[in-house]
């Protein structure tokens, strides 16, 4: 089973109120998870991580053997792929745990991706932002 998941973290101030988005299809492109999470107060970039980690523990949970993330920060995606270095310390813990659960799955692939390809990640991680309450 092969799953392509959208992913996007918000933070309303940076740091301030944050939320993930995540919205995942499966190989045949239909639609089987649509999330919008509230994350508290937190960067932006802890909030892109965050994104990531959920979707890729709601994608260990379901079984799923082949991964593909898509993500506008590119951040995230080259810090994952290795292109970047990790220097920030709390990110490097985001980055740890990512990994840690990555080893789980056959095939993973994070891409960077431009954010007009992303809106629905984003909807959905802003209306995160404003689940506070």
């Amino acid at each position: 089973m092969a799953w392509h998941i959208y992913i996007d973290g918000a933070s309303s101030g940076n740091p301030g109120e944050a939320g993930a988005g995540i919205i995942a299809f499966d190989e045949k492109g239909n639609e089987i998870l649509n999330e919008s999470i509230y994350l508290g107060h937190m960067t932006n970039n802890m909030a892109e991580y965050s994104a990531l980690i959920v979707a890729l523990q709601k994608a260990e949970e379901a079984s799923v053997h082949d991964l593909f993330i898509y993500t506008d920060s590119q951040l995230v995606a080259y810090q994952i792929q290795g292109k970047y270095k990790v220097k920030n310390h709390q990110l490097s813990k985001y980055v740890k745990k990512a990994k840690t659960i990555i080893k789980h799955f056959n095939n993973f692939d994070i891409q960077y991706i431009p954010r007009t390809e992303n809106r629905l990640a984003d909807k959905l991680a802003k209306n995160g932002v404003n689940k506070k309450g």
